[in-house]
């Protein structure tokens, strides 16, 4: 929580400054960001292992609590003060449970497997399209907010290493799933130049509002399996990413030559 408290204050402090009377910039055309961060899953990705198993919670959670972002976005504004614009992204997203000890999980255990270490991971590849709105393109702190609909390509793994029990060790991949949601965004792009920038920002995305289904598991490969199915309620895939990165502008007026 102390991570998501610091970067709300930068950023009110961002916008608070973009507000005040400043050197102003020619509006750009297209605006490039390269950005990278944390980030936070929320239920059903996140979840205690193996205490929510145990437990029967209903929907099972992924036991992926948090990981990494990095990825690009370009945008195109179509009005002239640059205001307005059309918004593409890239997404990588790489979550995991960490390495988790559990130990005398007997037979009589809802998992059975003995003692060991037992890993999750979870990737997400994104792809958004949507709109975006900028406040103060003309100032150096320029707030932004912008809506995406996202295409969600989504694989990982789990893996239990055996230190002692019945179970023996063993790797098995999540078969390869497409989902669709939406991702919502608020940041703010601040110019050192007229070409080069710093951007900082967050993000809420859903990532399977649409397209839940349920497969059956493998001796080496399981499904997403989100669908609602008659013993487990539908799961969410929803999580926050915080992220900073570099701007690019191309495409400014150019300024009319004066006449001698």
């Amino acid at each position: 929580m102390k991570k998501v408290n610091t970067l709300v204050v930068v950023l009110m402090l961002l916008f608070a400054a973009s507000g005040l009377k400043a050197q102003t910039f020619a509006v750009p055309k297209w605006n490039i960001h390269f950005h990278g961060g944390y980030t936070l899953s929320l239920p059903d990705l996140k979840g205690t292992f193996p205490a929510d198993l145990e437990s029967g919670k209903n929907p099972t959670p992924y036991f992926v609590n948090n990981g990494f972002n990095a990825g690009a976005d370009i945008k195109y504004y179509i009005d002239k003060k640059s205001t307005f614009g059309l918004l593409l992204s890239l997404t990588y997203t790489g979550l995991s449970s960490g390495d988790i000890g559990v130990s005398n999980l007997d037979s009589n255990s809802i998992l059975g497997i003995g003692s060991g270490t037992w890993r999750s991971n979870m990737n997400i590849f994104t792809i958004g399209v949507g709109a975006e709105y900028d406040f103060a393109p003309k100032r150096p702190a320029n707030p932004f907010v912008n809506a995406q609909f996202t295409t969600n390509i989504i694989g990982g793994n789990t893996k239990f290493d055996q230190s002692g029990g019945f179970v023996e060790s063993y790797s098995r991949d999540m078969s390869s799933a497409v989902r669709f949601g939406a991702m919502f965004a608020a940041g703010v792009d601040v110019k050192l130049s007229k070409n080069v920038g710093i951007v900082i920002g967050g993000r809420y995305s859903f990532a399977n509002l649409f397209g839940k289904d349920s497969t059956e598991s493998t001796s080496t490969t399981y499904g997403l399996n989100d669908k609602e199915t008659t013993t487990m309620k539908s799961r969410k895939m929803a999580y926050l990413q915080f992220y900073a990165g570099v701007s690019l502008y191309f495409g400014q007026p150019k300024r009319p030559l004066k006449k001698k």
